[in-house]
């Protein structure tokens, strides 16, 4: 028994008092013959506690109209909550139990539950079919998404009921509720006799599957009717593996024109069957069809569906109601461009590059420490220890014999300065030079590696961004398709929205100023075509009205210089995609990271004077990716798509998918077949072998003007002492 801190029979709302004869049932809504009302309620009065005994463990609430009397006979099984009918949405009583009665404490080992017992409620009038409201979504019962909810039933009218119950309605409304109906006309002293709703009827069961009834009786004892419910809700429960569809653009079900071209039956041992199945419909049907194979395959594609596999799209933070979701990825998306790429190396950075900064720093401060050592202890020139050092970095046979001499003469060791030359010559002379000179000979006939300025595209002033159509907004671009009001539409809301969500996230971070500031901009632009004020809230008509029809004409040219343009990847558009990012001016394309690798192997195989680079990871758009899956009791399509995902099924069927369907990205197959970097001369002015001619150049010319010095000096100092 559940251990809460309030008595077991609480009465949360008791409104109207009415006497015993407003228990009469008078005119039935629905229009049958009942037996003597009175003779009705005497039955509940008896019976009723009994049923509160298998739900001792859920949290129970008793529905009546008016005032419900209890008799003589009172439960000890609780807690009950006992509430009338409402229809009125201002109290909102389903969410406040929830809210009070989910996060109580429990001690009890028992599996937690709820449960509704809704008495006799054709006497209110609820089974009528002009009600706003469906009867199990009235706003005073707790919501039908919740697991292990168990609505009962309990009427005089059992026909009318099971009638209202198979309302196509009623199966996207009962989400995973388990119903069931308790009929008070029938009575047995002994058992309490239930009637549980199978919402998967089978009628025409195929090879190795049962029949399966739209009701089953059940008669048991009180003490053991929970755990029968619970078993025959398990075993009916899988039955929604036969009940799931995939909705296409223009068809309810995907995959039912796949079996009407494709002879399964006679290819199911060939990988030629699936191939030729990729060519007519896209992955995700094709992912939906191997997750449903086994189902498919039996001819039970003709069976009314329930519940529908959408593709892939983005996580929304509203709406989900019955649908849980199933993430996969955080998608980051790429851009190419030709503007301002520059070669990642020049004279300085071709010498640097074998090693990084830090290196290099650690280098140069242990350079400073051992000169500023040799000329205190030496007590000569600077620049006689950086010489030294110099000599020892770049020829380990430099000797030591001119300063050991005037170390000797004023009686000084000699053993610190010739083990810090020792470890210098060790470690610098000989190791540091052996790898530097390895690494920058093989680096020497490296091709030449160009990188993009940008990290972000957003950041960029003036820049203008081209994606297409569905990279934001997903599949939903594809269910109106040709329609330039409605896709445009979408595209651009769906800009607003992120754009919005950046803004508020990065309000009181100054690291991200620079996304927020480029958030706010496009949010300004967009809101006058919108209709919006500053809260986003429509307040007047704009070029997107939000009651406009999708069908009216939309002009392109509104929004042709807002820095995001939508773009097309057919033939009318991809021509003037290519010459748009030509122009290497602030032009850049983004997409998905595997189409902007397969977009830049093609744009630097057929121009010769720009050079287009990708760059990875751009996060202002990031996306969170999954899949809404309808909150279903032992959902099969939800277990076998964590299946494919956790065993790595899921990316390997991509590959095998692109590979057989290749995509076609700007007016070409994305698996571009040309070479995938640009064919340079191994030895020519694009290798660092052009460095190091540099290099010994320069060399050769500081050797040259030392030289010269040496002698000017030489010949004019010493004519000046001797005269001669």
């Amino acid at each position: 028994m559940a251990t809460v801190n309030f008595s077991p029979l609480l009465v949360l709302s008791v409104i109207l008092a009415q006497t015993a004869a407003t228990f009469g049932l008078g005119n039935v809504a629905v229009g049958h013959a009942e037996p003597n009302p009175q003779a009705t309620l005497d039955i509940i009065h008896a019976r009723l506690t009994d049923y509160f005994v298998p739900f001792e463990n859920c949290i129970t609430m008793v529905f009546f109209q008016g005032k419900f009397s209890w008799a003589t006979k009172r439960t000890t099984n609780g807690p009950i909550i006992s509430l009338e009918y409402d229809i009125e949405i201002s109290l909102v009583t389903g969410r406040m139990i929830y809210n009070k009665f989910s996060v109580l404490r429990r001690r009890n080992p028992a599996t937690f539950c709820w449960a509704t017992l809704a008495i006799l409620p054709e006497k209110a009038g609820l089974l009528l079919p002009n009600e706003f409201h469906v009867f199990v979504n009235m706003p005073s019962f707790i919501y039908t998404i919740l697991r292990s909810h168990y609505f009962i039933i309990v009427t005089g009218v059992e026909n009318d009921v099971k009638s209202y119950l198979r309302k196509n309605i009623m199966f996207l409304r009962m989400y995973v509720a388990e119903v069931i109906l308790v009929d008070v006309t029938k009575v047995d002293n002994s058992l309490l006799l239930f009637q549980y709703h199978n919402l998967y009827e089978i009628k025409k069961p195929v090879f190795k599957m049962e029949h399966s009834e739209e009701w089953y009786q059940i008669g048991c004892t009180p003490g053991e009717c929970f755990d029968q419910l619970v078993l025959l809700g398990k075993n009916l429960s899988r039955l929604n593996k036969y009940f799931w569809a995939t909705r296409g653009t223009h068809d309810a079900n995907l995959l039912s024109g796949v079996f009407n071209k494709t002879d399964i039956w006679t290819m199911r041992n060939s990988r030629y069957a699936y191939q030729l199945i990729t060519n007519l419909i896209s992955f995700h049907g094709f992912f939906c069809f191997l997750i449903l194979q086994d189902v498919l395959i039996y001819g039970l594609e003709d069976l009314t569906p329930f519940h529908y596999f959408d593709p892939m799209e983005k996580i929304s933070m509203y709406g989900l109601g019955g649908h849980d979701f199933v993430m996969y990825d955080v998608q980051k998306y790429s851009f190419v461009s030709c503007y301002g790429i520059r070669e990642n190396f020049e004279m300085l950075g071709a010498l640097s590059s074998p090693f990084d900064v830090a290196s290099w720093a650690c280098i140069i401060i242990l350079f400073v420490l051992v000169v500023l050592i040799l000329s205190i202890m030496l007590r000569r020139n600077m620049s006689d220890g950086m010489f030294l050092i110099i000599a020892i970095s770049l020829e380990t046979s430099i000797s030591l014999s001119a300063y050991e001499t005037k170390f000797r003469r004023n009686k000084y060791p000699m053993y610190g300065i010739r083990t810090l030359c020792l470890v210098w010559t060790i470690f610098v002379g000989t190791i540091f030079i052996s790898w530097y000179k390895t690494w920058f000979t093989m680096e020497m006939i490296v091709p030449t590696v160009y990188e993009s300025p940008w990290k972000s595209v957003m950041d960029v002033e003036g820049i203008q961004v081209l994606m297409p159509f569905d990279l934001l907004a997903g599949n939903i671009i594809n269910m109106v398709p040709q329609i330039d009001y409605f896709r445009y539409k979408m595209f651009y809301f769906d800009i607003l929205v992120r754009c919005q969500k950046v803004w508020n996230m990065y309000t009181n971070e100054d690291h991200n100023f620079g996304e927020r500031k480029t958030a706010e901009e496009l949010v300004q632009k967009l809101k006058p075509h919108f209709g919006m004020d500053d809260n986003l809230r429509f307040v007047g008509n704009g070029t997107f009205s939000p009651m406009g029809s999708l069908t009216q004409p939309y002009d392109k040219s509104v929004l042709i210089d807002y820095p995001i343009q939508p773009v097309e990847y057919d033939e009318r558009d991809s021509y003037g995609v290519t010459k748009r990012l030509q122009t290497c001016g602030k032009v850049a394309l983004m997409d998905r990271k595997e189409n902007i690798a397969a977009i830049t192997n093609f744009l630097n195989d057929n121009q010769h004077h720009a050079k287009f680079v990708q760059g990875d990871g751009d996060s202002f758009f990031m996306t969170v990716r999954g899949w809404t899956i309808p909150r279903v009791r032992m959902n099969y399509v939800e277990k076998r798509l964590k299946s494919f995902i956790s065993s790595g099924i899921l990316t390997h069927l991509k590959v095998v998918y692109k590979l057989w369907t290749p995509s076609r990205l700007l007016g070409h197959y994305g698996n571009w077949t040309g070479p995938k970097v640009r064919p340079v001369t191994r030895l020519d002015f694009s290798s660092k072998v052009t460095t190091g001619f540099y290099v010994c150049g320069i060399g050769l010319l500081i050797c040259f003007l030392v030289l010269l010095a040496e002698i000017l000096k030489h010949k004019y100092v010493h004519s000046y002492f001797t005269g001669v």
